[in-house]
């Protein structure tokens, strides 16, 4: 299976032009894509670094008869356009692209949204934007997925702090292949572990291949820095939202560690207004949209039904996802 023709082949083109003042209102194209069923609720999936909307194509297909599934590739990811420098990536930027996506090209009044790692940093912002509006514009939920979003319990592998540093980055990126990011991924961060023969390790590769990728890795990861700067913030705004909000972790994690998870639910999420929930996928790892599909699946059409649940293990089996705590 091809999985990157496939994911290609459905997509649609949005342009988009920079509000990051050191672009100087350059514009880009973005890769769109909706899958599913139309006229069912909306579900809006946002992906995170170094990867692409690619990481939902399991998911996607676990979720297309509940679902009217959108997605995007943010500038410098998957198949979209990725400007070399000076061109500055920021998280600021694809907020406000993800806004504009939901309310002006979807034009969404009622959905719920997915995140992941980087795009959950960016999803926070977005739903500061969103709740700014008159009158709000929220998600009926919002479900966060492995992601470092408190950076002092975070373990930064060894290529993203090279990628990281202006001194190391660029001879970081040059000797790095497509091939060899996505089968370093798949051997460090999915379970089971896997290679290029996988056919999603295989789509990423590809989605790196495209238009250059490896090439703006050192501009993309610059990303954390705003992140280091403003999650605590981020974080404080959100726990004061009026907002659904499950938490959903892959237990084998070593980079967002499930004490990432831990702190964020504990601190800003457990007595958020609105209902709460905190989910640990046992069988899965950082992507555990790809690791485990369909538990996922399961928490998110849990998550969209509202429905009481006590705290236990999902299906009541031993290899289930554990609903850890949750508050109403």
């Amino acid at each position: 299976m091809d999985i990157f023709a496939e994911w290609h082949s459905g997509g649609t083109e949005l342009r988009w032009r920079s509000t990051t003042a050191a672009n100087d209102g350059a514009e880009v194209s973005v890769f769109t894509r909706r899958c599913g069923t139309s006229g069912a609720p909306a579900l809006v999936l946002v992906h995170g670094f170094p990867t692409s909307s690619i990481d939902y194509f399991g998911l996607a297909g676990e979720l297309g008869s509940d679902f009217d599934i959108f997605v995007l590739d943010f500038p410098g990811y998957g198949m979209s356009d990725k400007p070399p420098e000076p061109y500055v990536y920021s998280l600021y930027d694809d907020a406000r692209l993800l806004v504009h996506a939901i309310r002006g090209v979807w034009q969404l009044t009622e959905f719920r949204m997915l995140t992941h790692d980087r795009g959950s940093s960016v999803g926070m912002i977005a739903l500061g934007m969103l709740a700014a509006e008159n009158p709000p514009a929220l998600p009926r939920d919002v479900i966060i997925t492995n992601a470092n979003i408190y950076l002092p319990l975070s373990n930064l592998t060894a290529f993203q702090t090279a990628l990281l540093d202006a001194a190391t980055g660029r001879a970081t990126a040059a000797a790095t292949t497509p091939e060899l990011l996505a089968a370093g991924l798949g051997a460090s961060t999915f379970i089971p572990r896997r290679t290029l023969d996988d056919p999603e390790i295989a789509a990423l590769a590809k989605c790196f291949a495209h238009n250059d990728g490896i090439r703006v890795l050192p501009d993309t990861i610059q990303y954390l820095h705003e992140r280091a700067a403003d999650e605590t913030r981020w974080l404080e705004e959100l726990s004061t939202i009026s907002l659904n909000t499950t938490l959903v972790w892959g237990l084998h994690d070593s980079v967002a560690p499930l004490r990432v998870a831990n702190h964020v639910w504990q601190a800003y999420l457990k007595d958020q207004p609105g209902r709460s929930r905190y989910w640990v996928i046992p069988g899965a790892d950082h992507y555990l949209q790809c690791d485990a599909p369909v538990e996922l699946a399961r928490i998110v059409r849990r998550t969209a039904t509202g429905e009481e649940l006590p705290l236990h293990t999902l299906g009541d089996r031993p290899e289930g996802a554990v609903l850890v705590d949750q508050s109403d």
